[in-house]
């Protein structure tokens, strides 16, 4: 049986992935010029989610079965946010401290961002087929998501929008990671259905 300060502190990671990624977004136009800085927002807000993710998960799983779609999607974020953290360390030392490049480094971290893309759409479909935790939140994570990938990956639409989509995210993994925190914390025994 997975441990009630587990899923109650995945709550609390998940919220702050959320926050991680809206000062990585409003910080992100003037950081542009230093990828170190970059990933030194970047790495912790990954680190976060993917402890965040398996809280989120376990309280959902728990209370109905997430499916095959929504555990893809866990699977999918962790695995990338873990390389993506890793990866982003290494840059943060290699640029940052050494003040040497690292454009291999970059070249191999930034593709992972697809896979917690399509991990996120997933993760958000599943959530919001559940019903456990609010819709709404799910949604914000979908439709940042699509936002994200249609001007990063397609090349569709201004630049300076992944900032907006990246901001509409985290906002979506403030408000999961709030309600799990809130709602874990008063019956995490006996968990009911927040809607």
């Amino acid at each position: 049986m997975e441990s009630p300060n587990l899923i109650r502190w995945g709550g609390f990671a998940a919220l702050l992935a959320g926050v991680f990624f809206i000062v990585e977004a409003a910080a992100g136009p003037f950081i542009t010029d230093f990828h170190w800085a970059f990933h030194a927002l970047d790495s912790p807000a990954h680190a976060l989610l993917a402890v965040g993710l398996v809280g989120l998960y376990l309280w959902q799983n728990r209370q109905e079965h997430f499916g095959l779609l929504g555990t893809v999607g866990v699977i999918l974020i962790v695995a990338a946010s873990v390389l993506i953290t890793l990866g982003g360390l290494a840059i943060v030392f290699i640029d940052g401290v050494l003040r040497t490049e690292a454009e291999v480094l970059n070249d191999i971290v930034h593709p992972l961002e697809l896979v917690v893309i399509i991990g996120a759409v997933l993760f958000g479909m599943a959530t919001m087929r559940v019903n456990v935790l609010p819709s709404s939140g799910a949604m914000l994570i979908i439709i940042g998501a699509l936002v994200y990938f249609g001007i990063k990956i397609v090349g569709v639409g201004p630049e300076w929008l992944i900032s907006v989509a990246v901001a509409i995210v985290g906002a979506g993994w403030v408000w999961l990671g709030q309600a799990l925190w809130s709602e874990s914390g008063e019956s995490v025994q006996q968990p009911k259905r927040v809607r």
